[in-house]
């Protein structure tokens, strides 16, 4: 007969078994380059960012009010993010994981929203700022392309760009933020 605590303890013992290849990997890594250290320091912290939203046949932009907690995460090689944004009484709400490949040499930024988009950014460091690649997906079928340029002018400050062109036209979003505490 198997008691709850064998099952258990079986459980424990695979979970050690499988991540022992990663811990020694994790050993043997070389050092990560300074590009990882400024992706993550420069997200890392709670921010409140504002702007407006200039949406397609819109006469006047909306006002847009976000916050971004980000935490170091996998060790301080990463950042895991919960992005909130209000734009003209509605509410959005993300996740997303941001980090330096060093093997792609380029920052992933990963995120899930709630108004159903799936995006995987990719782009480059040019100074302050992280240079995106146009990025296409769609949101209930319907075909839309990002560009998105986040910028670090100073520290514990931000100033996001983005374009999203749809069939229907482009809108464009700036944002400007401010950390107020580093986690």
């Amino acid at each position: 007969m198997q008691t709850k605590w064998s099952g258990t303890c079986r459980a424990i013992t695979c979970g050690v078994l499988l991540a022992m290849p990663l811990a020694a990997h994790a050993d043997t890594a070389a050092p990560a380059p300074p590009e990882v250290k400024k992706t993550v320091e420069a997200f890392t912290g709670n921010w409140t960012l504002t702007g407006t939203d200039l949406e397609p046949g819109a006469q006047a932009p909306a006002p847009v009010k976000a916050t971004l907690e980000c935490k170091p995460a996998a060790l301080g090689l990463a950042v895991n993010c919960r992005i909130t944004a209000e734009v003209s009484g509605s509410r959005v709400e993300a996740a997303a994981i941001i980090g330096y490949s060093p093997d792609e040499h380029v920052v992933r930024w990963m995120e899930i929203s709630s108004s159903g988009e799936y995006h995987d950014h990719r782009g480059v460091w040019k100074g302050n700022e992280i240079e995106f690649e146009p990025l296409t997906y769609t949101v209930s079928g319907a075909k839309m392309t990002e560009v998105f340029s986040p910028s670090f002018p100073s520290p514990g400050k931000t100033l996001w760009k983005v374009t999203v062109e749809s069939s229907e036209g482009k809108s464009r979003m700036e944002l400007t933020g401010t950390r107020s505490s580093a986690n």
